[in-house]
């Protein structure tokens, strides 16, 4: 009887734990999917993303008779990179910076379309001409999707560059 009763008691707590429901917030995903709408409407209501998703808002105009960037083509780039974030007080805006050279003397360089940098850029670039600048906001899908890079830029974040591009 002793060995009965501890059996169901063990089942009964088992069966408590297990049933007991859990209060759980939006993932970091869904989170991004109705930020970055948010975002978009606030700053940016009357662009059309391209289709993957990516935003190119000129900044400023390249110089006239400007070369369109394409992939294959070496490019400079000075840059300041955000996470959106939905601030309490301020709503949604640029939140923390994880990375800039807009102080630096020698830009970033890379060859468009060659993979090494995130897919936004890729694609970013090559809506753009030499010596234009421009805001891209990229979904996370074209940055670091799900990974965690360097605890700087959670998964699922969208950034926001703001870029200058030259052609050496």
């Amino acid at each position: 009887m002793k060995i009965r009763n501890s059996y169901l008691l063990l089942v009964f707590a088992v069966l408590s734990i297990t049933s007991c429901k859990k209060t759980v917030g939006p993932t970091a995903q869904e989170k991004e999917l109705t930020l970055l709408p948010k975002y978009i409407a606030k700053y940016h209501s009357t662009v059309t993303p391209k289709p993957s998703g990516l935003y190119v808002i000129e900044t400023k105009a390249a110089p006239a008779g400007a070369v369109a960037i394409k992939n294959g083509d070496l490019v400079n780039v000075f840059y300041s990179g955000y996470r959106i974030e939905d601030n309490p007080t301020a709503g949604v805006q640029d939140g923390f910076k994880f990375d800039s050279n807009i102080t630096s003397t020698t830009p970033f360089s890379f060859t468009v379309g060659q993979g090494k940098v995130i897919a936004g850029w890729d694609e970013g670039f090559t809506f753009m001409k030499d010596g234009s600048e421009a805001k891209l906001v990229i979904p996370s899908w074209l940055g670091y999707g799900d990974a965690d890079f360097s605890g700087f830029i959670p998964p699922y974040s969208t950034l926001v560059f703001y870029v200058k591009v030259t052609k050496p």
